[in-house]
């Protein structure tokens, strides 16, 4: 037997050990050893508080009342590796007894170090600055759907539509919670829609986890194939293939951003190139634009067609004042060598117009 199965036994007998009175026989017969590989691994838990008790020729462990089973903590760099791993390694167990089990495990892990990073960081000195509130904690709609989730079961949604400005009820089949820069989804069936559907957890103004229950293999979910169509929290088709050139000195920070989970960035003389396959045209020709002069739009022609209509569309609205003066204004990106007091602004003469 190896090192690890021994550990992975001795731990798992902690564990019952935590919970429950439990025999010396009873831990052999669950863990398929013998009673003397349990006194064994029993005397190398001597660390802690397990309370042994002899009825007769019976032998009962139990930890001692009050005291707890260190929680299992990951480095940061170890759990990033376990959780960039989990699809990989569900892959390989489709059609295996162990998959739901793995999954389920994995997800715990991911809650208790969550968790564990949460209170780490509100332990840290007033200096850390969030400009992303909503993303900055989850929230309890957040925990409740992860929950609906791993227990397959619908929900009902009270959820605002940004784009209409109107509430409206669903009731959906929670598949994934998703992470994104720009904030917690869910991944859900829509029943009304009879469609997969992406929602900001943010926009949800009330929740209530119905008994129903889901077979969630009904509707399978290609989960690649939808994150697909999703860029920057928003969801549409066509995907695209995007080919996009930035130059220099644009190119400078633009290498780093983050674009899209099949983003791929290469040097060229110059700048850098950056290509990803995403939908939602409307939310990618934004943010083309919002790269400014030094991004061009290689392919496809119909994303550099909405491009220039957006571009189009910001100068019409600038109007006369870009006739008016080419003077962009004072540089405020940096901070001046000395600072001063600012003078008090005098207050508007009676019936003067604020600007």
């Amino acid at each position: 037997m190896s090192r690890g199965d021994q550990l992975r036994r001795q731990w798992a007998i902690l564990n019952a050990v935590s919970g429950a009175r439990v025999s010396r026989r009873e831990l052999a017969r669950r863990f398929a050893v013998s009673r003397k590989t349990i006194t064994r691994d029993l005397e190398a838990l001597t660390m802690f508080p397990i309370v042994e008790e002899r009825e007769g020729v019976e032998v009962y462990y139990q930890l001692l009342r009050g005291a707890r089973t260190p929680p299992l903590q990951l480095e940061e760099r170890e759990l990033a590796a376990l959780l960039l791993s989990e699809r990989t390694l569900l892959a390989a167990l489709d059609d295996t007894p162990y998959r739901a089990d793995v999954a389920a495990a994995l997800e715990k892990l991911a809650l208790l170090q969550r968790e564990h990073a949460y209170r780490r960081l509100r332990a840290l000195p007033d200096v850390l600055l969030s400009s992303f509130e909503k993303s900055a904690a989850p929230t309890d709609h957040h925990e409740r759907l992860l929950d609906a989730a791993r227990r397959r079961r619908r929900v009902w949604l009270d959820y605002h539509t940004a784009e209409r400005g109107r509430d409206r009820e669903r009731v959906v089949e929670p598949y994934y919670v998703h992470l994104h820069p720009h904030g917690r989804h869910l991944v859900a069936y829509c029943l009304e829609r009879q469609d997969f559907m992406y929602f900001d957890i943010h926009c949800v103004r009330a929740l209530r986890v119905l008994e129903q229950g889901f077979d969630p293999s009904a509707r399978p979910l290609e989960l690649d194939d939808f994150l697909a169509t999703v860029f920057d929290g928003q969801r549409g088709l066509p995907v695209l293939d995007v080919h996009l050139r930035i130059y220099e000195p644009t190119a400078r920070w633009a290498r780093d951003r983050f674009y899209h989970r099949s983003q791929r960035v290469e040097p060229f003389p110059g700048g850098v190139e950056l290509r990803f396959r995403a939908g939602a045209p409307r939310a990618i020709a934004a943010r083309v634009l919002g790269l400014g002069p030094d991004c061009e739009v290689i392919s496809p022609p119909s994303l550099r067609a909405r491009v220039a209509a957006l571009a189009r569309g910001v100068l019409a609205r600038a109007g006369p004042h870009d006739q008016k003066s080419r003077d962009p204004g004072p540089d405020l990106s940096r901070a001046p060598a000395s600072v001063t007091s600012t003078p008090p602004v005098a207050a508007p003469a009676a019936g003067a117009e604020e600007t």
